[in-house]
């Protein structure tokens, strides 16, 4: 059976055959995107995502030497519920790598203070993205896709509250080592102006091949809240 996968208008896809590559195309595009939003709007926000994929990337863009760093405000698209010092928190990942080299100032930074309670951890965490966010939408996303099809540790099928009035929730995972998260809702992935994905490996192309072609809605490919004119997709496989 041949099954066609239509991509929505201007929609862009990005295949590279290297590790060298795939970092070179996609801090490139994150730094093209960067730029031109701060040209349009004197600022830029840029929501990041964790892991591993996105580790050198982060590095290499944040020796950009082409952008004003002072004009950049950062937050986390989803956070891992451990300390800060944990070799899995995507915030310690995002300073070992982009804040390494990035001249971001502190007060343009928002980040998850896992060291509080949960509860309060969210109440905390919302009430500073609002802040990030009050000047208007999310400029760029950078997304990744589990297996499951799961972004920003939002879990497949797709908790109802994600599609509520929050902005940040919490959920859970019985899938990898860390079970508690914290992620932005379908509000906040539906209202950027634009999204990267990174996407490694053969597994990946699959899935989000899979996920292209499904016609089940965002409770199951919440990647489908950001499919729109000004996506970009890197993948290396």
């Amino acid at each position: 059976m041949i099954v066609l996968i239509i991509l929505p208008p201007g929609m862009q896809t990005v295949i590279t055959e290297s590790d060298a590559d795939f970092i070179a195309q996609s801090a490139h595009i994150l730094e093209e995107t960067i730029q031109r939003c701060i040209a349009a709007k004197d600022r830029c926000v840029l929501g990041l995502s964790g892991g591993s994929t996105p580790r050198a990337t982060y590095e290499q863009l944040g020796k950009s030497e082409t952008i004003d760093w002072t004009k950049v405000f950062v937050f986390l698209a989803d956070e891992r519920y451990v300390h800060d010092l944990h070799e899995e928190s995507n915030k310690s990942m995002v300073y070992e790598t982009l804040l390494l080299h990035a001249n971001i100032p502190e007060e343009n930074m928002v980040f998850p203070d896992t060291s509080l309670q949960l509860d309060e951890c969210l109440l905390q965490y919302e009430m500073e993205l609002k802040k990030i966010l009050q000047h208007g939408s999310p400029d760029i996303l950078v997304l990744g896709m589990g297996e499951d099809g799961h972004i920003a540790s939002l879990f497949p099928p797709v908790a109802d509250e994600a599609f509520g009035n929050h902005l940040v929730i919490h959920t859970q995972t019985d899938t990898f080592a860390i079970r508690d998260r914290i992620s932005i809702t379908m509000q906040v992935l539906r209202q950027a102006d634009a999204c990267v994905f990174l996407l490694k490996g053969n597994k990946k192309k699959h899935v989000w091949e899979k996920m292209l072609a499904s016609s089940e809605d965002e409770k199951r490919w919440p990647a489908k809240a950001v499919l729109k004119e000004n996506t970009v997709v890197v993948g290396q496989w």
